[in-house]
């Protein structure tokens, strides 16, 4: 085994979270364009046609889209702040498409399971960065 062929071993799960963490970007990012100043969702009550104005909705999704795509863009790095920004991107945007699932339910689940495919490598790579940290520099497990 070479011995730089290591580290890039190590970066490919935080490359493929960012492009997981980009592409749900995308998703959420066209999603809301489509969703603005649109009234197409109705309900049927017994007063009439009800309608919803999900313009919140659209850009609330607008700005985890940008926060994903940030996200994305620094889970390379391998930072610790990088890792807690795309866990926290993925974390709101997991939970707002569990909100507006009903709305979306096939672009929800994908871009909800690009987000925990993404949060599952993250952790990941955390987990293996702690065990590395028990080392010392010697290669002697540290007490």
């Amino acid at each position: 085994m070479r011995t730089g062929s290591t580290p890039n071993r190590r970066k490919r799960p935080l490359l493929l979270a960012g492009i997981l963490l980009g592409t749900a970007a995308l998703f959420d990012v066209l999603i809301a364009i489509d969703d603005l100043g649109t009234d197409r969702y109705v309900s049927l009550t017994e007063q009439g046609l009800v309608r919803h104005d999900v313009t919140g909705w659209a850009w609330l999704h607008l700005a985890v889209g940008v926060l994903l795509g940030v996200a994305g863009l620094v889970a390379p790095l391998g930072r610790v702040w990088s890792t807690r920004l795309g866990l926290a991107a993925a974390t709101l945007g997991i939970g707002v498409h569990l909100v507006i699932g009903p709305f979306h339910p096939v672009q929800a689940l994908i871009t909800a399971g690009l987000a925990v495919a993404a949060a599952r490598l993250l952790l990941r790579h955390g987990r293996w960065r702690r065990r590395a940290e028990r080392v010392s520099s010697v290669g002697r497990p540290s007490r």
